[in-house]
């Protein structure tokens, strides 16, 4: 016999429908704070991927940012490995030695390095020579900025005058850190690639692979470019109103599986909501939301595999609530079942 809960309006909903998607959900599962960060999708895109019995050999981000999606995924079994490109220099430069031989170098400069606001201004005013210079600077601005943002003008956390409760050092945990980038290194024979490119140049390479023209079907694309809204605020490459356009068109032609957020903007719902893939959700609770009610903390999705499953009545329709699996808590190298939660669509 299944269990069932009412929603606040009064619907009855069948837990036992819920999957069960094992997820990484410790919050340092990416050494960078990234603005935009999708850490909490990861649980939709895994049920997502599970409800369509989908086996995914490849999973790519051309907008790699904190990889986290990637990397959870990865590290939870969903996928069998993955590849990541970004067209910001530091970024892949980051990931670039998160995953190759100098992976304990990197880690060992974090350890040794001492967290100040003269670090602070010498990092900043830095023209790295080497890929692992680029990368220390990428983490360790990365983790004593504002909001991790990279952009040249954002200031230090606590302030020039440091006098503040937070100070620069408070997101910089050197001895976690380090041991997260350590325990990165090992899933590098499960990274096809890292690179620095742009998107198109990332989608053009690929579908000219052996492997796309064969097994399409394996390749899942995570697509989460800037944001609409104050994105040259917080990223150092975003896109205009043209390059959005443009982008909508280049997906038509992916080869392979794909999945694309953006933040929940008029201009993303306007230009993907006659998509049959469409939804909002809502990232504050564990019902993901597409009814057209004002939600908080929402995302515009939009994937080839949600349009697949409502075709075939594996997914709720219009209007209705999408439920998150049950979740899965991570606790060490161990995963334990947490209760789910019951949320309706915020007032």
């Amino acid at each position: 016999m299944s269990a069932k809960t009412n929603d606040r309006k009064g619907g009855a909903i069948d837990n036992a429908d819920m999957k069960v998607a094992p997820w990484c959900t410790r919050p340092d599962v990416s050494p960078l704070r990234y603005p935009g960060g999708k850490r909490k999708l990861v649980p939709f895109i895994a049920d997502v991927i599970k409800r369509a019995d989908l086996q995914v050999e490849l999973f790519i981000e051309p907008f790699a940012g904190g990889a986290a999606a990637s990397i959870a995924l990865l590290e939870s079994g969903h996928v069998q490995s993955i590849a990541l490109a970004d067209a910001d220099p530091l970024i892949a430069s980051f990931w670039k030695t998160v995953f190759s031989r100098d992976a304990q170098r990197l880690a060992d400069m974090v350890c040794d390095t001492r967290v100040t606001l003269r670090e602070w201004r010498r990092q900043k005013d830095l023209s790295p020579r080497s890929t692992l210079a680029a990368a220390f600077k990428c983490l360790f601005l990365n983790r004593t900025s504002f909001s991790g943002s990279l952009v040249p003008r954002t200031g230090a956390i606590g302030g020039m005058s440091q006098t503040g409760v937070y100070k620069i050092g408070c997101r910089f945990n050197q001895e976690r850190l380090a041991r997260r980038i350590v325990e990165l290194s090992e899933l590098a024979p499960r990274v096809r690639f890292v690179r620095n490119d742009s998107y198109r140049k990332t989608m053009a390479d690929v579908a000219r692979t052996t492997f796309a023209a064969k097994h399409s079907s394996k390749i899942f694309w995570y697509l989460d470019p800037p944001f609409f809204a104050k994105a040259e605020r917080l990223y150092r490459f975003s896109f205009n109103d043209e390059q959005h356009r443009q982008f909508a068109l280049d997906i038509k032609t992916l080869a392979g599986h794909w999945l694309l957020s953006y933040d929940d903007h008029h201009d993303a719902r306007r230009m993907y909501q006659r998509h049959a893939g469409f939804a909002r959700v809502n990232l504050r609770y564990s019902a993901r939301i597409d009814n057209g009610e004002r939600l908080i903390a929402s995302e515009v999705i939009v994937s080839d595999v949600i349009a697949s499953l409502r075709r075939r009545d594996k997914l709720q329709k219009w209007g209705m609530v999408i439920r998150l699996p049950r979740r899965l808590q991570f606790v060490g190298r161990f995963y334990e079942a947490a209760t789910p939660k019951v949320a309706s669509a915020a007032r």
